[in-house]
């Protein structure tokens, strides 16, 4: 099983016309690009913490790997998250309306960061990160 294979699945959940089928569409969407993240740094034998934290240090290892490209994925990568936690935990009172139009948006998005995550110089990417968490003792 990979990241992706969560990604096929929100992008045949996206044209639904139920509710709680976009709202899993998004944290799919999410959760694809969070394990491909994950995948890559597990490869370069970087293991993310267990809970919520794993979901923040893979933003900041994104972020601070002095690649322009990968500061930007982790961008999205939050963005997503945001989605998805408003499509899983704000029932009564969403952010943003879980409907056709925005499920396209959030897929949209989560293909968009595969196809700029994996055109990343990934040696170039894990030397950065490597420098991250050598200056941060992370």
């Amino acid at each position: 099983m990979e990241g992706r294979d969560f990604l096929n699945l929100a992008i045949k959940l996206q044209n639904a016309e139920d509710e709680a089928e976009h709202r899993t569409a998004v944290s799919r969407a999410y959760y694809a690009a969070f394990n491909h993240v994950k995948s890559f740094l597990y490869k370069c034998k970087i293991k993310l913490p267990k809970a919520a934290k794993a979901h923040v240090k893979a933003y900041q290892y994104l972020f601070n790997s002095g690649l322009d490209e990968a500061e930007d994925l982790a961008e999205i990568l939050d963005n997503l998250r945001n989605y998805r936690n408003d499509a899983d935990y704000e029932l009564i009172s969403p952010k943003y309306q879980h409907n056709k139009k925005n499920c396209h948006l959030v897929c949209f998005q989560a293909e968009q960061f595969f196809n700029r995550f994996d055109k990343v110089d990934s040696i170039i990417l894990e030397k950065g990160i490597w420098e991250y968490k050598k200056r941060t003792n992370n």
